[in-house]
């Protein structure tokens, strides 16, 4: 297939490498310039008028922005005066830059941007003439869309020693991965989607990442892995367009595999990090029907669905038949919802971790399925303590004993703790107004889940008395001694109530010094400051 690039030599890209490094060609500095927060948002910039060299200081960064970030052609002449013959020649050798017919212009055949701390190409969506374009069933999706994005923020960093990036388009997922990983596949459907996977790894020095073409797990067959990640497509289709984004005629068909197969690709310990759309359905709750989906295998399995958001049917059968130009199509979209017995499409991250070698010891723990919901700040880091919890606490409630640790746990405020108190008028005597009342306290987090839960006033005095390296023994036993407590809220009962708290991360245990046997990683305080954007397409 005659592909846009080529793989060409080690020195070329190391040539172009440092050109893109020499120039300031980076995320932070072209946001910076155009005023947009990240590179999901660079569709939005209308380039036309704009004074680059200004902009970015540099008439060198503006030939390549021009080029590359808004695929616009470029005088031959800006060209040869802006970048050395050195560089336009290795720019040249890799088919990232190419002659226009006129002779007059150069224009780049691919899209290329700096994203995520690399430089990624992808399909251009668009021609290079101005004329008509008919985009490939194959068609490489950009790795700057705003659900990728929040999909590479999800993925945590801490170091494995084999991972395997599903689905892996530009292979985005997987140059990020080989940063805290000894080995990676990108594994793809398609050889188009390989072959600019291959241009990445190259063209950003990643060599501990290898590229696999097969239908899913068929490109890795025989191997297993300790993180998988993947962000399938999952937009309902009638039939298949897009490879990047159609997942069947509910969507969730690619999902479905990458789940039921985790038995046999997912080491034990290991973990799948996705984001995707899918339903919830009669048959029961999104997370309840992954777990269904891992089969014999799943009390092996926890299951994290974190939802950012849910659409009714109706609307998105209105927004697909809109999509495809067809408003008459929507009553056969709720048809088929409909018949499925699908009930609310939910979008967020999907985490299925599997128990470890050391399971079967002793009484084990129920399996966790839980639905959190994702705020800005939720990233791999709270998966990663959100996994330890549930396992620690679980563990201890298997042997009878979690009231016990967490009643000789030191708690302390989670740093995002915000405590919302509304006040009302009362009512005296006589009917008239008595002054201002407290009418409903809420608890609200946003780290390492979003959460809020209504809260009674000596509640809040309760969790106040909290720190000061206190045992919540001690915290209990003081507000019982100034009678701050309601009749018959037991030492067991605030151990619940605590155990609810860290859940929701209006507590944190785990930072006394005798506290790493109880919890022996504490919640991170730190938290993602950027926002999630759209769902994306895939």
């Amino acid at each position: 297939m005659d592909y846009p690039l080529r793989l060409g030599e080690a020195g070329v890209f190391r040539r172009v490498r440092d050109l893109f490094a020499r120039t300031g060609f980076r995320e932070d500095r072209l946001c910076a310039a155009l005023g947009i927060p990240n590179m999901a948002q660079l569709g939005k910039v209308a380039p036309e008028g704009m004074d680059l060299a200004a902009a970015l200081g540099s008439s060198g960064l503006a030939v390549l922005t021009r080029l590359f970030a808004f695929t616009q052609g470029v005088a031959r002449q800006d060209v040869e005066q802006a970048l050395d013959q050195t560089d336009l020649a290795a720019l040249l050798a890799l088919d990232l830059l190419r002659p226009g017919p006129d002779g007059a212009h150069y224009y780049a055949p691919a899209f290329v941007y700096p994203v995520a701390g690399f430089v990624v190409a992808s399909d251009r969506h668009d021609s290079p003439d101005g004329s008509d374009i008919v985009l490939a069933s194959d068609v490489v999706f950009p790795a700057l869309d705003a659900g990728t994005l929040r999909f590479l923020g999800l993925i945590p960093h801490s170091p494995v020693r084999e991972a395997l990036d599903l689905c892996s388009g530009t292979g985005i997922a997987a140059l990020l991965l080989a940063g805290f990983s000894e080995r990676v596949v990108a594994a793809d459907v398609t050889p188009r989607s390989a072959h600019f996977a291959r241009f990445n790894v190259l063209l950003n020095d990643r060599p501990n990442v290898a590229v696999a073409v097969g239908d899913l797990y068929q490109a890795v067959a025989g191997q297993t892995f300790d993180r998988i990640v993947a962000h399938p497509p999952y937009v309902p289709a009638l039939e298949q367009v897009r490879v990047f984004r159609d997942g069947g005629t509910t969507g969730e068909s690619v999902l479905r595999r990458i789940v039921a197969d985790l038995p046999r690709y997912l080491r034990p310990g290991g973990t799948l990090y996705c984001v995707a759309a899918a339903w919830d359905a009669a048959e029961g709750p999104l997370e309840y029907r992954i777990r269904d989906w891992l089969g014999a295998d799943q009390r092996d399995f926890d299951v994290i669905f974190a939802q950012q958001e849910q659409v009714a049917p109706e609307r998105l059968a209105r927004w697909l038949a809109e999509k495809a130009g067809e408003p008459d199509l929507h009553q056969r979209w709720e048809e088929e919802f409909r018949g499925a017995g699908l009930e609310r499409n939910v979008y967020g991250a999907i985490v299925v971790h599997r128990a470890g070698a050391g399971k079967g010891t002793g009484r084990e723990r129920e399996p966790v399925t839980v639905r959190p919901r994702m705020s800005p700040r939720t990233d791999g880091a709270c998966f990663e303590w959100a996994l330890r919890w549930y396992r620690w606490s679980g563990e201890r409630e298997a042997e009878g004993r979690l009231a016990a640790a967490l009643l000789d746990a030191r708690p302390v405020l989670g740093e995002r703790l915000r405590a919302h108190v509304t006040y009302a008028p009362g009512h005296g005597r006589q009917g008239g107004l008595a002054g201002l009342s407290v009418r409903e306290i809420l608890l609200q987090s946003d780290w390492p889940f979003r959460a809020s839960t209504g809260v009674e006033p000596w509640m809040l005095q309760l969790i106040g008395g909290m720190g000061a390296g206190r045992t919540a023994r001690e915290v209990y036993q003081l507000a019982a001694a100034a009678g701050q407590l309601p009749e018959g809220f037991g030492p067991d009962d605030f151990a619940q109530l605590i155990a609810m708290m860290v859940e929701r991360g209006y507590v944190e245990i785990g930072e006394g010094p005798g506290d790493r046997e109880l919890m022996p990683m504490p919640l991170a305080r730190k938290g993602r400051e950027s926002d999630p954007g759209d769902r994306g397409t895939g």
